[in-house]
């Protein structure tokens, strides 16, 4: 099974690279849009409501209705599904809500330069220079509050890629990569994709992927901080941030995860935040201040 994750901002995505990829592999290609889309269809989500979860946009009431954790959660539902479909290659943001035991994934970075993502967007998108920019800038900002939601310090570390995409030559009348430089980036690459490949062959993560988040989305609706993980069917829930009553929370907890179907087993535990108070407190213990009269 072929699993390629080319991470890409607004405007910035290889599609000449993208297009020889999928073609090389016989991938199904799905760019963060498209995964929009197709989630809220599979679970009756509006998709503005999916890209605020995304981009960390205020959502009224989402401390009860806990919209945001039920959009992210059905993104990992789709994702999963997708994988398991057939080869994939993933092009955009989504695909670091992937977990790292997903072995046998090969993950791409472009920095894909500023002239070129602002000339797409004049081109394409019909903006001005200047709300080119605009544009850019905003989308920038939501993928690092997107990466904060993930705990992750930035999606642009090169270090967490199998290889940084070079933009040494571009086709200046498409703005995109020369289809030389995207030959010999290629044949640079194929050897490294071909053994991760190997690696997806075997992998059974996937699976357990897919059952993890089909019981986070079974569970998004309490609103808890979870950390879900699967082996093999059997589920670990970890609540990683305290609440009012435990027994009650774990209860609600094992029951939703045991009708989710591929679940075998459900246990909970406690995890290192559940203790750790969010709320700074100030005690004001010097005399308190007295008018003149």
């Amino acid at each position: 099974m072929t699993l390629i994750a080319i991470t890409c901002g607004l405007y910035a995505a290889p599609y000449r690279f993208i297009d020889a990829l999928s073609a090389l592999y016989q991938c199904t290609v799905y760019e963060d849009s498209a995964l929009v889309k197709q989630t809220g269809q599979a679970h009756d989500l509006k998709t503005d409501l999916i890209l605020k979860s995304i981009q960390c946009r205020q959502i009224p009431f989402d401390n009860f209705t806990h919209d945001r954790k039920k959009c992210l959660a059905a993104l990992k539902v789709q994702i999963s599904k997708n994988i398991l479909s057939g080869p994939c290659l993933f092009s955009g943001i989504l695909s670091h809500l992937i977990p790292a035991p997903v072995s046998g994934i090969y993950r791409i970075m472009s920095p894909t330069p500023m002239h070129v993502r602002r000339q797409r967007a004049i081109s394409m998108g019909q903006l001005s220079n200047q709300a080119a920019t605009n544009a850019i800038a905003r989308s920038d900002k939501s993928e690092q509050r997107f990466a904060a939601q993930l705990n992750l310090d930035s999606l642009w570390d090169p270090t967490g890629y199998d290889m940084v995409l070079e933009w040494s030559k571009i086709d200046a009348a498409t703005h995109d990569m020369t289809q030389g430089e995207v030959n010999r980036t290629l044949e640079k690459i194929r050897p490294d994709i071909e053994n991760s490949m190997k690696n997806a062959n075997k992998n059974v993560h996937a699976v357990d992927f897919n059952i993890s988040s089909r019981v986070n989305a079974a569970l998004a609706g309490l609103g808890h901080n979870l950390i879900i993980e699967s082996e093999s069917g059997h589920v670990l829930v970890t609540l990683d941030r305290k609440v009012m009553n435990l027994a009650r929370a774990q209860k609600e907890i094992m029951d939703l995860a045991h009708g989710v179907s591929g679940v075998k087993s459900v246990k909970t535990k406690i995890g290192p935040n559940f203790y750790k108070s969010g709320i700074v407190r100030n005690l004001g213990l010097t005399a308190p201040f007295k008018r003149k009269t």
